[in-house]
């Protein structure tokens, strides 16, 4: 969720790099070498920021090792089959789904846009070094503009894809876990990640027994983030997270 929520802090972060880009692109000229150094730099600064700070809930993340200490309380393997039973998972995912659209295409127009106009770095340039007597700071000015083009064409596809969908609905659904009575810990594909006990103030927790999952949510202004536990005994799951860290919850 701390994608979606913190536009402005992500806003003043890219511009920052924006101004570091021009800086090194003004000292190693406009060969091929500086496009391929760029483009990897610009490709990393996306991964980070999408990836900055984000736990399960977008709140932080927690050290699943301190978690995985305190006493196990419960927990859930293959959860795929339990998925398959809820008809309507794929309804609950549509907005989440549009939205990786709407982003994904942001991206690559922005990387379009990087390698079609690179050549035009060298007009700005030729503008400006008929005004500046620096060599360096007529590629600067030349650059800046380029990347700012870049930058613009993200916040554009962010806007576009907030408008298309509203409120955003980010859900993370782990395929196992495990509780304690420290937090709840996720097993992925590279590694684990975990969210602590107690809970914070804005996280709500649903139970559906009909379907058989727990959500823990967490609600911003811009999108709901929802870490959806299935289980076999989703009754007995809710309590316990009710007992060990929720400060609200009801039932659906």
């Amino acid at each position: 969720m701390s994608y979606v929520e913190n536009l402005r802090s992500r806003m003043l972060l890219s511009q920052a790099f924006m101004v570091l880009y021009s800086l090194l692109a003004a000292i190693l000229g406009r060969g091929t070498e500086t496009f391929i150094i760029i483009l990897i730099l610009v490709i990393m600064m996306g991964v980070i920021q999408s990836r900055k700070g984000k736990g399960p809930l977008g709140t932080g993340k927690a050290d699943p090792e301190e978690i995985l200490s305190g006493k196990k309380l419960y927990s859930e393997e293959k959860i795929r089959e339990l998925q398959m039973k809820d008809e309507k998972l794929v309804e609950d995912i549509q907005d989440q789904s549009k939205f990786s659209i709407y982003s994904s295409l942001g991206a690559f127009l922005g990387i379009g846009y990087f390698i079609l106009l690179w050549p035009e770095v060298e007009v700005l340039y030729n503008y400006f070094i008929s005004r500046v007597d620096s060599e360096i700071l007529a590629h600067f000015l030349a650059f800046l503009i380029f990347f700012e083009g870049l930058f613009i064409i993200n916040q554009l596809s962010m806007v576009y894809a907030l408008r298309k969908i509203g409120k955003v609905t980010m859900m993370n659904i782990p395929q196992s876990y495990t509780v304690t009575d420290r937090g709840i810990v996720f097993k992925g594909l590279i590694g684990k990640t975990g969210i602590r006990f107690p809970l914070p103030d804005t996280v709500d927790v649903k139970v559906n027994t009909k379907r058989g999952f727990v959500e823990i949510i967490n609600t911003g202004k811009r999108s709901v983030t929802k870490v959806r536990l299935y289980a076999r005994n989703p009754r007995r799951l809710y309590d316990i997270i009710k007992k060990y860290g929720i400060q609200k919850s009801s039932e659906g």
